[in-house]
C-alpha cells in the first residue's frame, strides 16, 4: 500500500472527527451518534462519490487528482497551510530536516538574542528543541524555554495546564507546528511522540492531525501573588534555516506584563545568553 496515500487517508480521517455538521452549514439530526462528520457528508460537501472518498480515506486505489484534494479540503474546511500540507503528504514532498546556509548563523542568532534584554526570545528547531534561548526567556519560562529543552514537552505539565488560562489553544498550536515541521520519518520526532505518549492530552491533540494554528497570541499566565498578566507571543520563520521559529515574547508598555519583565531582566546575572545547542537529526 502507498504509504503517501495512507498517510493523506489519515489526515483527511482525522480533520474530518473534529468538523460538527454545524462547522460546514449542515442541520444536526435528532440522536446523531457521531462526533464529526460522516463520510458521506464529506463526500457530498467535495462532490464525489461515497465509494471513491472511502478508497482515499483508506488509502486506496490511485493518486486524487489535484482537483479532488483541493475539494475535499474544501469540504473539511482546511485553510491554506492546512491544505497545503495534504498536498505535501501525497507527493511525498516533507520536510527533509534542517538545512544550515551559513555555518556562521547559529552564532549570529546568539549574538542577536543577546541583545535583546528586555523581552524574552528564543530559536526552535522543526522538532521544537530550543537552540537558542536569551536570558530572559530562560528564566521566565524556568528552563522550559532554556536551548537545550523543548517546547512541546514544557506544555505537557501541571504547572502549564495550571499556569497558562489558555493552555488549550497554545498546546494544539505548538503541536500543530510539530507536526508541520518535522519529517514523519524522523527520529527525533519518533523519539518525542514516544516520550509524549504517556500523556493523555497530548495523544489527543496529536491524532487531531493539526499542522496549523495562529504564529501571533496573546496568552495569560498566572503568577504567584500577581495574577493574570497577558503576554504577546510573535512567531518568525527564520529564512536561513528552513523549519526554524523565532519566538518573541512581549507585553504592553507599562503594564504588570512589562514591570514583571523588568524585574526579571533585573535579577540576571551580567546578561549571560544561552547559545546555539547542536540540534539532533
Amino acid at each position: 500500500m502507498d504509504t503517501a496515500l495512507t498517510a493523506l487517508g489519515d489526515y483527511f480521517r482525522a480533520r474530518r472527527a473534529v468538523l460538527s455538521p454545524e462547522d460546514v452549514g449542515l442541520p444536526r439530526t435528532r440522536g446523531r451518534r457521531v462526533a464529526g462528520l460522516r463520510r458521506d457528508e464529506v463526500a457530498d460537501l467535495a462532490g464525489i462519490s461515497n465509494d471513491y472518498y472511502l478508497r482515499i480515506e483508506q488509502g486506496r486505489g490511485a493518486r486524487p487528482s489535484d482537483q479532488v484534494i483541493g475539494s475535499i479540503a474544501r469540504a473539511l474546511r482546511l485553510d491554506v497551510e492546512s491544505t497545503a500540507y495534504a498536498f505535501r503528504l501525497v507527493s511525498g514532498q516533507m520536510p527533509r530536516g534542517p538545512v544550515m546556509r551559513d555555518t556562521d548563523t547559529p552564532d549570529r542568532i546568539s549574538r542577536t538574542l543577546t541583545q535583546w534584554t528586555h523581552t524574552p526570545a528564543y530559536v526552535s528547531d522543526p522538532h521544537r528543541d530550543i537552540v537558542a534561548s536569551n536570558p530572559l526567556a530562560t528564566i521566565f519560562g524556568e528552563g522550559g524555554l532554556a536551548a537545550g529543552s523543548n517546547q512541546v514537552s514544557a506544555l505537557f505539565n501541571e504547572r502549564m495546564r495550571r499556569s497558562l488560562v489558555e493552555w488549550e489553544p497554545m498546546a494544539r498550536s505548538a503541536v500543530a507546528t510539530l507536526r508541520r515541521d518535522a519529517h514523519p520519518e524522523s527520529p527525533r520526532l519518533r523519539e518525542l511522540l514516544q516520550q509524549l505518549s504517556v500523556d493523555k492530552d497530548f495523544v489527543r491533540i496529536w491524532e487531531r492531525h493539526d499542522v496549523s494554528g495562529p504564529e501571533d497570541a496573546t496568552f495569560r499566565f498566572l503568577f504567584d501573588g500577581v495574577g493574570e498578566i497577558a503576554i504577546d507571543a510573535q512567531n518568525f520563520a527564520v529564512r536561513s534555516m528552513p523549519g526554524y521559529q523565532l519566538t518573541v515574547l512581549s507585553a504592553r508598555p507599562g503594564g504588570p506584563g512589562a514591570e514583571i519583565f523588568a524585574h526579571l531582566a533585573k535579577s540576571l546575572p551580567g546578561g549571560r545568553s544561552v547559545g546555539m545547542t547542536e540540534t539532533r537529526r
